[in-house]
């Protein structure tokens, strides 16, 4: 009865209607609420929140205009006058959506039409084209349209302008998960957000989970005034953890966890693994031309790129986890302080660490302090199956200290081989850049009950920092927390400067696609002549074998990380690949970044693949910090933990480019939003 009763209500209006002069100012006719149900659904009009038409003179009632529930011929506008050469009119919505068509019923012959992602910066799709009753927008991603029309004195009535919905994605800020991370008391802001399944690891979207356990970056801990959003104190940590309860309303469901030290608020990670002149420095790459060739040259930088005794001798173990048929060992010796270089060793091997073969004695010579020092002895007459390597250091060139700059090795096929390395207690000299030596965060993978997070170790250099080496933390999850008191800190060889001159960081991102073919995904950027998505896998069983990692070089997964291949260009230093399950991606892998790390923009590709190769960017939303001092984004991501399908939750962080401006709490903390896929009609 309520419908035949509507139906009754507008045939009257138009009755009514039709007996007054079009072309006369109009008594506009209120509509009544039609209750409209937007579902989603291609193909249905897409609700139009305001239209500003700030140039022209109007008759007519714009809320009456654009109301959904109003029949098409019913409260027309129509343009009188306008201050400038166009008439303009900006129809903007509550989200972004994909556009099919533009319905429309006008008296206007030609127009113009722009959109915009953001509400202030437009694109012209379509120039001074001849107006149809349906025209094609080809499903234009869309916050706000713009119609541009000639100035005509006869030709400027509209009776109705609709937006159809196409396929693909809406997208929409998410202000009640953002505003749970602005908070005025204990952990008050934070960047580098990645999230996890603290209940049993399964990343899958749509997996059932207790607990999402989150990770940061720098975050600041103290009190913000609420009245103003300003810190009143604070202190900056560099990681933090927090958990979401999924089990309470969203405003309860948040808890933040960090360290306390001395009384004061500290990392739960701490630096204290990587830095010094520690055995693990003689594995890495940081220091040298090359990371992982024989051809390298060697840095006389003094800022913890070797390793020191305090004794004249010194023993070290080095365990490659799996045996191999070793072939060399180059090694290069103290070239910081050449007199604190070792003057003799011996090597001696084995495959369980308790029978070794008999050690070979080697002399060494000094290195000559010089930048750019080649190797100073190559052991290449190995030919023995081995999973340990011992090198005992017998004599230095100095009374009271030894020392090595880098040690590398290769089996019988060249490929270069890392391991864990352990020995005799290090000096506790620290550099001076080392003092602000601390962990950023980058992605990690739940296995079994351990957490393993890939962080960078970061340290000041002039008015900037430098990452120096990737690392892995093991940390146990008990009763669905971090453990992070009893983390084991890891070495990696996962940071490489390659032959060309390129540099690769991995860690960035990480896809367990252990259900669909076994593996983990580790994703990181090669930086030479822009930023590259690169790849590597494993086995869960290998992650603390990387000599068992694979990466790929365009074709298939090799040993070498030197000849892996960009996948695609124009990514950020944090990202992320996840596997769609259901949908109009069903079976796909997405890519989501923020465009070039900082520009604000966040996109999406396409692969079928975990390795590519990927289509082209869909660019979905365009960050506006503009309310805020000195802000700028970065390091857009999905959250799969947060997902669920069809509705997948990406979020950004927000910084400033001047320290003052962080006494905002406004600017330091992640933003959400949520890409909905637009449902199929039935």
């Amino acid at each position: 009865m309520k419908k035949i009763g509507w139906i009754i209500f507008i045939f009257a209006t138009l009755l009514l209607g039709s007996c007054k002069e079009k072309d006369t100012e109009e008594e506009q006719i209120i509509i009544p609420n039609c209750n409209l149900n937007f579902t989603m659904t291609m193909g249905e009009y897409i609700p139009v929140e305001s239209l500003l038409i700030p140039t022209s003179t109007v008759k007519g009632n714009i809320e009456n205009f654009i109301n959904v529930c109003k029949p098409k011929d019913i409260n027309p506008l129509t343009l009188v006058s306008s201050s400038i050469r166009t008439h303009q009119l900006t129809f903007v919505f509550d989200a972004i959506y994909p556009i099919s068509t533009m319905e429309i019923l006008t008296t206007i012959e030609t127009m113009s039409i722009e959109v915009s992602i953001d509400g202030s910066s437009f694109t012209r799709i379509k120039d001074d084209e001849e107006v149809s009753d349906v025209m094609d927008l080809g499903g234009t991603m869309a916050k706000a349209i713009k119609l541009i029309i000639p100035k005509d004195d006869t030709k400027n009535r509209l009776d109705d302008v609709r937006f159809t919905l196409d396929r693909g994605m809406i997208i929409q800020e998410d202000d009640e998960l953002t505003k749970q991370f602005l908070r005025y008391n204990g952990w008050t802001g934070a960047d580098g957000i990645f999230t996890f399944n603290l209940t049993d690891g399964n990343e899958l979207i749509g997996a059932s989970k207790n607990t999402v356990g989150f990770i940061f970056s720098d975050t600041f801990v103290g009190e913000v005034y609420t009245h103003n959003n300003l810190r009143k104190t604070s202190v900056m940590i560099n990681n933090s953890l927090g958990y979401m309860d999924t089990s309470l309303p969203l405003d309860e469901a948040f808890s933040f966890d960090y360290a306390t030290r001395n009384g004061a608020p500290s990392s739960p990670f701490i630096p204290d693994h990587y830095i010094g002149l520690v055995a693990r420095n003689l594995l890495d790459g940081d220091g040298l031309s090359m990371s992982q060739s024989k051809d390298a040259l060697l840095s006389n930088s003094s800022e913890g790129l070797g390793y020191r005794s305090d004794s004249n001798q010194a023993e070290l173990t080095i365990d490659l986890k799996s045996s191999y048929d070793l072939k060399e060992i180059v090694i290069w010796n103290d070239n910081s302080n050449p007199l604190m270089g070792t003057k003799k060793l011996d090597i001696s091997y084995s495959t369980d660490n308790i029978t070794y073969t008999e050690p070979i004695d080697y002399d060494l010579e000094p290195a000559s302090g010089e930048d750019d020092e080649p190797y100073t002895l190559l052991v290449d007459d190995i030919a023995t199956e081995a999973r340990y390597i011992k090198l005992n250091l017998k004599e230095s060139y100095d009374a009271n200290h030894i020392g090595l700059g880098k040690i590398m090795i290769f089996d019988e096929d060249n490929t270069f081989l890392f391991g864990q390395i352990s020995g005799t207690e290090p000096v506790d000299t620290l550099h001076s850049n080392e003092i602000t030596a601390r962990l950023w965060l980058q992605d990690g993978i739940v296995i079994g009950e351990h957490i393993y997070i890939f962080p960078i170790l970061v340290k000041d250099e002039a008015d900037l920092f430098k990452v120096h080496n990737v690392g892995l933390i093991k940390a146990p999850i008990e009763d669905e927390r971090m453990n992070y008191q009893d983390a084991t800190y890891l070495d990696t060889p996962l940071q490489v400067k390659t032959p060309d001159g390129g540099t690769l960081f991995f860690g960035a991102g990480v896809l367990n696609n252990v259900s669909q073919d076994g593996y983990i995904y580790i994703y990181g950027y090669k930086d030479l002549d822009g930023r590259h998505l690169i790849v590597g896998r494993f086995l869960p069983e290998d992650i603390e074998d990387m000599n068992k990692w694979t990466y790929f070089n365009g074709e298939s997964f090799i040993s070498d990380i030197n000849q892996v291949e960009g996948l695609i260009n124009r990514v950020s230093a944090e990202l992320s690949v996840t596997y769609i399950p259901s949908g109009m991606y069903q079976g796909k892998y997405m890519l989501v970044v923020m465009e070039n790390t900082t520009s604000g923009h966040i996109a999406y590709a396409i692969s079928d693949t975990p390795y590519g190769p990927f289509g082209s960017y869909e660019r979905v939303y365009t960050t506006d910090v503009s309310h805020l001092r000195a802000a700028f984004t970065y390091n857009a991501k999905m959250h799969p933990a947060l997902s669920k399908p069809g509705e997948y939750v990406i979020s950004y962080n927000v910084n400033a480019t001047l320290v003052g401006a962080l006494s905002d709490a406004r600017i330091y903390h992640p933003r959400f939003i949520r890409m909905i896929e637009v449902k199929e009609e039935e």
